[in-house]
């Protein structure tokens, strides 16, 4: 059972199970929440697909480009989940359409892959710095 979770959109999260087809996917508003909900939509995933965090075999993730703060707690939640159940994981670059074509290849690619290095996330561009307000 492969892990799938892409937070790259500033507004909504995804995630999914993939085992041959979906056996869970969830894509929800998560906007400024999405640190405080995550896990709790993690759990709740694999709750409705009746499964256990120690059956995933892999983790794909969505490394961008994308929302800095989103990519940040996706793929750092992925990191972390792929270091403690000691499974591969890979960084790839999906949009909404690009998540059907990709289901087919994901057990090949986590093969290919084996235990993959970290994921760094990329954004995509240099970071935009706001300038300071004026006190008055």
């Amino acid at each position: 059972m492969i892990l799938i979770i892409d937070t790259a959109d500033s507004n909504k999260a995804f995630l999914g199970i993939w085992e041959d087809a979906w056996l869970q996917k969830h894509e929800w508003l998560a906007g400024r929440d999405l640190s405080a909900d995550i896990l709790v939509e993690l759990q709740k995933l694999f709750f409705d697909a009746n499964k256990d965090l120690k059956n995933i075999i892999g983790i794909i993730v969505n490394a961008g480009p994308g929302s800095f703060t989103g990519l940040r707690i996706g793929i750092s939640v992925a990191n972390t989940l792929a270091y403690s159940l000691d499974v591969p994981i890979i960084g790839v670059s999906m949009t909404t359409d690009d998540r059907e074509p990709l289901e087919v290849d994901q057990k090949k690619i986590i093969k290919m892959n084996g235990f993959a290095q970290p994921v760094i996330p990329e954004y995509g561009r240099e970071p935009n710095i706001s300038v300071p307000k004026k006190k008055y």
